[in-house]
């Protein structure tokens, strides 16, 4: 699909860039050839008008054709032929009795021909070009606008080429991506709905027994279930937030939001045994969603819980730097690669492979607390030393 794009828009822009091309010739081409034609009347006018009509040396004016012709005997009197005239002379009979009876003194004489006149005494004075002596020179004019055209083309298509291979890149990207987020959310879908299926299965089995004694399977068939509906939840929220829906955004303190989110958890962190440090500035304003910042606070320190090694010293930090507002959370953790950091907010990407699906989370946290941050016009960053990994998200304060 992808090389099937990059080929329309490269023949499109060829294409198009032809056209405007030869209806710029074109123009040019008429413009130009009218221009000259007006100046070609002119200088039939002048021949005309000179006095010394039969001295005039016809060298100088190549396709050009003098003729006097005698009102009383109705035949041409007396005629000059100068270089690159191709018309015979009964062409020129039949062009002079023509140009007879027109009224105007100058003008098209046929397609081929131009003429100018001037009547004196009982002789009228003709000079005629001829359209076709310079038909080499236009043919050549044609052969170098074609080269040029065929030349500029080639160069235009490999430019093209270059051009709708940076243009498509992004769609490219964003297709592998959805490809892949299909496959990966089909994949994390299909195993709590086994586990369902399975649990199901062998509670229909024993039909006959209690249910106080079906309760191992009732127990992980719930957790399942509750975990599928996280999953399908997250999905949604990313799946609107590549249908490009905003939140609601206004002043809100976000020092008081960061606060309800570090009670909730504090309790959770202190019975996994995890030392928990915090300071939050005191009236720190921004503009955003208080529901959606609660999250991205609410899923760094998730992280921090279940990716932190020994005791964590998970420490959370709100406060105004510059002209910036920054949360920060940091944690012990396993030294992590740099390819492994470039990862992190990629969706359904998980460090440790080895961890069981109920403490590893579904790979989408980071993913969303990314989407949050973006959605505020924010930047939020990972970076690990030392064995500690650290956090931190940029927000602008708000300004009245």
């Amino acid at each position: 699909m992808i090389n099937k794009l990059r080929a329309k828009i490269i023949i499109i822009n060829v294409v198009s860039v032809c056209i405007v091309f030869v209806v710029a010739m074109i123009l040019v081409f008429g413009t130009g050839y009218a221009r000259i034609n007006d100046e070609r009347i002119l200088r039939l006018k002048s021949i005309v008008g000179q006095e010394s009509w039969h001295d005039l040396d016809l060298s100088k004016f190549t396709g050009i054709v003098m003729v006097e012709f005698n009102e009383e005997s109705k035949q041409i009197s007396w005629m000059n032929t100068g270089e690159g005239v191709r018309l015979s002379d009964e062409q020129i009979d039949a062009v002079v009795n023509k140009i007879i009876n027109k009224d105007k003194t100058d003008g098209w004489a046929s397609m081929r021909v131009l003429y100018a006149k001037r009547s004196v005494g009982v002789y009228t004075r003709i000079a005629l070009y001829d359209r076709n002596s310079n038909m080499k020179g236009v043919l050549m004019y044609i052969l170098y606008t074609l080269i040029v055209l065929v030349v500029g083309s080639s160069i235009y298509c490999v430019i093209s080429y270059v051009l709708a291979r940076v243009a498509v890149k992004p769609v490219a990207d964003s297709w592998n991506k959805h490809k892949q987020f299909l496959a990966d959310a089909s994949h994390e879908l299909k195993t709590p709905l086994s586990v369902i299926m399975a649990n199901t299965e062998i509670i229909a089995g024993h039909g006959d027994e209690t249910v106080a004694s079906q309760m191992k399977w009732i127990e992980n068939t719930r957790s399942e279930s509750e975990r599928m509906a996280d999953l399908i939840n997250d999905l949604l929220f990313l799946a609107k937030n590549d249908n490009g829906l905003k939140a609601e955004m206004k002043p809100l303190n976000l020092s008081e939001c960061v606060e309800t989110i570090v009670l909730s958890h504090e309790a959770v962190l202190y019975e996994n045994g995890k030392i928990f440090n915090y300071s939050i500035e005191p009236d720190v304003v921004v503009n955003g969603n208080e529901g959606q910042l609660k999250q991205l606070v609410a899923i760094l320190l998730d992280n921090a819980n279940k990716y932190s090694v020994g005791a964590g010293n998970i420490a959370l930090g709100v406060e105004i730097v510059g002209k910036y507002v920054q949360i920060v959370v940091s944690n012990d953790c396993d030294e992590l690669t740099e390819d492994q950091l470039a990862h992190l907010f990629d969706r359904f990407y998980t460090v440790d492979e080895s961890r069981s699906k109920s403490s590893a989370g579904n790979g989408l946290g980071l993913s969303i607390a990314q989407v949050i941050t973006n959605t505020h016009r924010g930047k939020i960053t990972a970076d690990c030393h030392d064995g500690r990994i650290t956090f931190t998200v940029i927000l602008s304060p708000y300004k009245k």
